[in-house]
């Protein structure tokens, strides 16, 4: 399907938002309406400044789903769990701790991987890139006897 230049700037406005609401390109383009996925990234490599939104609008993503985990771990979330003993059965509504736990895990799993340097574990021990010289303690006070 052909776009017209205020479709496709109407319909990269409309998928630019739902990036920064949290979903997931993917999912975006799943949607009635939407370009196929080639469609989309055609528009990206032929305009530099959409490329630059779509960049920034995945970082306002990561950021989103960030708080979006702390507000997981600070709400409850209630439910019910249902057991069946010899008593007969049991149902219990609380708060669903380990159902939490495994989204705020995932997102956080996701973070690491969409950015690991704002939301990795790893500490990057670099400067400007380059990693630095670490010299085992003997010839730094050997160097520091030359000096002398």
């Amino acid at each position: 399907m052909a776009y017209s230049p205020d479709e496709i700037e109407d319909i990269f406005c409309d998928i630019i938002d739902e990036i920064i609401e949290g979903r997931s390109l993917r999912d975006i383009l799943k949607d009635n309406g939407m370009p196929r996925a080639g469609t989309f990234f055609k528009w990206l490599d032929g305009d530099s400044e959409k490329n630059t939104q779509y960049g920034r609008a995945c970082e306002l993503r990561a950021d989103f789903l960030f708080e979006k985990a702390l507000s997981i771990a600070e709400n409850t979330e209630n439910g019910t769990e249902t057991t069946v003993d010899h008593n007969g059965v049991k149902i219990v509504t609380k708060d669903m701790l380990g159902h939490r736990k495994l989204k705020i895990d995932t997102i956080n799993w996701h973070l690491t991987k969409m950015n690991p340097k704002k939301y990795g574990n790893k500490i990057d021990v670099t400067s400007d890139n380059e990693k630095l010289e670490s010299k085992p303690a003997v010839w730094n006070f050997i160097d520091a006897t030359k000096k002398e």
